[in-house]
């Protein structure tokens, strides 16, 4: 995932999000934050070498950590609807030992 591009890519294959996904990062925080079309409950996205995710451009490392960190927290707070099961979401970034402080301060500025 160096580029944008290839953050979508990943999101859109692994997630199977809907045809009409607008590759963009509006478009994926909606997808994210509305899965009905989606027939799982819990998500638990994974991003392995998250230190590496966009290393090249800032600003969308931000954006991509914000709206991960979004989704999980609009997911945490939606109320169970009566008849509905509750969707989760959760995402869990991957990094070596040695930076992992480097990491959560980064993720937490967000």
């Amino acid at each position: 995932m160096h580029d944008s591009d290839g953050v979508f890519t990943q999101f859109y294959e692994t997630l199977r999000l809907p045809d009409h996904f607008g590759w963009n990062w509006n478009a994926l925080r909606d997808c994210l934050t509305d899965l009905h079309w989606h027939s799982a409950k819990h998500f638990l996205v994974t991003i392995d070498d998250a230190h590496a995710a966009l290393s090249g451009n800032s600003e969308e490392r931000e954006i991509l950590f914000r709206t991960l960190n979004d989704t999980a927290n609009f997911r945490a707070r939606k109320p169970e609807l009566p008849g509905q099961e509750k969707v989760t979401f959760q995402a869990v970034l991957l990094c070596p030992p040695e930076i992992q402080g480097e990491m959560l301060r980064e993720v937490r500025a967000q």
